[in-house]
């Protein structure tokens, strides 16, 4: 893959491995079972649509939810925590694969669809080999600041406008099958991993003839 000089990556499912069950359940155990419904990783409620959007803030949409499930008395914390229990953990070896990338001269980006919630777990997760999130990336791009949702066009131009990187010199990272049809659209590589695969082969290409 030489001629890539950027890759991007999706975090959920791809750097970060997740748990839909687990989080189920951890709604479940808030009482809050028409909540745990609607969770699902590729394609959001409306709800939780407009929370990763940012056309609401966090405790908004624990209001509805609260309202969805009739549970009044659940606090916007434990939701937080039941939402974080999707987050498993970040393997140390992704962390060093990124940073081997990155010394090649390789340029790094996030693009998630997310929430300001799951930001504070998964930034923890970023520690785990002793550096913060933003060592690993020239940008982060999440949908709640740009208000724009993969796999919309405009979130992939959003993105390209603002780092300057060229579609045609990036990796597209993504276990979203739509988002990855957008940005090969685009004129991107892509690549779509499976859950919890260990891609450092196709990393170990990337700007090698």
């Amino acid at each position: 893959m030489e001629k890539i000089k950027n890759v991007v990556f999706d975090l959920g499912g791809v750097l970060v491995d997740l748990d839909l069950n687990r989080c189920i359940a951890a709604f479940r155990t808030l009482g809050m079972d028409a909540v745990a419904e609607l969770i699902n990783p590729y394609y959001p409620a409306e709800m939780i649509g407009r929370l990763e959007h940012g056309d609401i803030t966090f405790h908004e949409a624990c209001e509805e939810m609260r309202r969805l499930s009739g549970t009044p008395d659940v606090p916007d914390e434990r939701i937080a925590w039941a939402y974080g229990e999707f987050l498993v953990t970040i393997p140390v070896t992704k962390l060093r694969q990124i940073e081997a990338l990155r010394r090649r001269g390789i340029r790094t980006y996030v693009l998630s669809n997310n929430n300001p919630a799951s930001m504070e777990f998964v930034r923890r997760m970023f520690t785990a080999d002793g550096h913060d999130m933003e060592y690993y990336f020239d940008a982060v791009y999440l949908s709640y600041r740009m208000h724009e949702l993969k796999p919309s066009e405009a979130i992939f131009r959003k993105m390209i406008a603002a780092s300057g990187l060229e579609p045609a010199e990036t990796l597209f990272i993504d276990d979203g099958s739509k988002n990855v049809d957008t940005a090969q659209a685009l004129g991107f590589s892509i690549y779509m991993p499976a859950p919890q695969e260990d891609f450092g082969h196709l990393l170990e290409s990337v700007g090698r003839s």
